[in-house]
């Protein structure tokens, strides 16, 4: 037997459950907008960052690091680890008891008319606003040549990095400078 999709209606949905999605979430209610509904694809608040490799630590000291309402739970000269950054973002949606939904991976999002169609799954939700607060950390970039290099080659884009024991012993290419592809070269160049 066929399972039918669950439709919804809101006011809005954010999709996303990181900093800025439940910033936002915050912010609607301040306001008195309840009728919103915040939507994560990890199966826990904070998720994103867990699974992140070992050592990162944030970019910026903990006193930039709070959101609306709660600042950072750590001294202000402090880089938190990315395991801090994901509790301080599980405590923050509860602490503000945030209509956070996890496991709710959107996979399309349309316009109809005046509204916004969401298709998660076998769910499927109608909204007149639509707030997007992920990153395109979720979307791998792999150069088109990547398939072509020989297997015994080990190739890991920074999501799938957790540690340098993952690596073979030798010479290690990193492609791209960015924050994560810095930060692993400074932890592998030690």
């Amino acid at each position: 037997m066929r399972k039918s999709i669950e439709q919804e209606q809101v006011d809005t949905v954010v999709i996303g459950a990181g900093q800025s999605g439940l910033a936002s979430g915050y912010r609607l209610k301040e306001y008195g907008h309840d009728d919103f509904v915040i939507l994560e694809g990890k199966e826990r608040v904070g998720d994103t960052w867990r699974d992140r490799w070992d050592s990162l630590r944030l970019f910026s000291p903990a006193r930039y690091n709070g959101l609306p309402g709660m600042p950072f739970p750590a001294a202000a000269d402090v880089y938190p680890t990315k395991d801090e950054m994901a509790d301080f973002l599980e405590a923050y949606s509860q602490r503000f008891q945030l209509p956070v939904r996890t496991g709710v991976w959107v996979e399309r999002l349309a316009k109809s008319g005046s509204r916004f169609e969401i298709k998660a799954g076998r769910q499927e939700f109608k909204a007149d606003n639509i707030i997007v607060a992920m990153s395109s950390f979720q979307c791998p970039r792999v150069p088109n040549f990547a398939p072509e290099l020989d297997r015994d080659i080990v190739q890991l884009h920074s999501s799938q990095y957790r540690n340098p024991s993952q690596l073979q012993e030798g010479p290690v290419l990193l492609v791209g400078a960015s924050n994560s592809g810095a930060e692993i070269g400074l932890e592998l160049a030690s």
